[in-house]
């Protein structure tokens, strides 16, 4: 969510969001100009408002939700709304059960080293991009973490996937492993004719 508004702050956006606790990720967003709110409360829904993304972690009875809502505002999921932008852009998404954050970090700094200034959306905050999970680039590549988790990498539209490896991750809504295989699966096949699958091929279960 937060490299998410750092996008949106970064292309002149007014952007404010919430969340339950402040943190060092809230801290960071604020001393960027992001306007940031403690607490999910319904008043920090204005009816002026373009655009609602919210965490696919957030319940549907949330406060802050059902004001958008009532105010028939436009919402997207975060999967939804990086989903649009992938769209917008050459994107290389790096999905895996393991290691996609370190796997997304080296390839969008090779890409930097490269010359090709990637735009990075990634999982944990490097030291190569000031502490922060995000870097606003100006070439037309995107590197993405994609995330496996509620099929949330289905929403994405990527030229380029990476994977890194297959296991029993996420049973809780997964409930198989069959399950598990099938969602990459699905993933995979939304590669365009023309586009490539980047695969550990020593991972038995993504062979």
């Amino acid at each position: 969510m937060s490299s998410l508004a750092q996008y949106y702050f970064e292309k002149g956006h007014e952007i404010s969001g919430s969340d339950l606790a402040e943190s060092e990720v809230t801290d960071f967003l604020k001393n960027k100009g992001v306007k940031i709110l403690i607490g999910n409360n319904a008043e920090n829904i204005k009816k002026e408002v373009d655009l609602i993304i919210y965490s696919p972690a957030v319940p549907k009875n949330n406060a802050e939700l059902l004001q958008a809502k009532s105010y028939k505002l436009k919402t997207k999921s975060y999967p939804e709304a990086l989903g649009e932008l992938t769209k917008n852009y050459f994107t290389i998404a790096v999905s895996g059960s393991h290691g996609k954050s370190t796997a997304t970090a080296m390839l969008g700094l090779a890409l930097i080293k490269a010359g090709l200034d990637p735009t990075v959306i990634v999982g944990t905050r490097l030291k190569e991009f000031s502490n922060s999970n995000f870097r606003m680039g100006g070439g037309k590549y995107l590197v993405i973490e994609a995330c496996e988790y509620d099929g949330s990498f289905l929403n994405y539209s990527p030229k380029i996937v990476v994977v890194t490896n297959v296991d029993k991750e996420h049973l809780d809504y997964f409930k198989t492993f069959a399950n598990v295989k099938k969602t990459f699966k699905d993933f995979i096949v939304r590669l365009p004719k023309d586009g490539f699958l980047v695969f550990n091929s020593d991972d038995k279960n993504l062979r």
